[in-house]
């Protein structure tokens, strides 16, 4: 027969402890969920694009620093708040950590078409 100890509630409390790599990844997952904007770096390879993303967290909270580039037919201010608000949302829904600040530097336009895909499938009906 099994035997249940009951824990109380005061010795289950723990400290949660962040990695320093899970901030940045909350900003890029908020960057990527806005259209036409991508992160800004001279580096080709991905695993270095992480230079456009700075995180410092400090007593007030968390301050975010974020370089990128957009394309020529957005609005730059609300392509920045939309960014701000993204970034803010996130880190604040998925970890415990208030944000102080989001600055957003802007450092380049993009001037590639957009391309839209579309599928039209055309049906044959034979009558036979």
């Amino acid at each position: 027969m099994a035997r249940f100890k009951k824990v109380p509630l005061s010795t289950r409390e723990g400290k949660i402890t962040y990695g320093n790599g899970i901030v940045d990844g909350i900003v890029l997952l908020a960057i990527n969920e806005i259209p036409d904007v991508e992160l800004y770096s001279t580096a080709p390879h991905k695993k270095m694009r992480s230079s456009a993303i700075k995180v410092k967290i400090e007593k007030d909270g968390v301050h975010v620093d974020i370089t990128v580039k957009t394309h020529y037919s957005q609005n730059i201010s609300d392509v920045a708040f939309k960014i701000q608000e993204a970034v803010r949302h996130n880190v604040e829904a998925m970890t415990e950590y208030h944000v102080a600040s989001v600055n957003v530097i802007i450092k380049g336009v993009t001037f590639e078409e957009k391309t839209v895909v579309s599928s039209v499938e055309t049906l044959e009906v034979k009558e036979g």
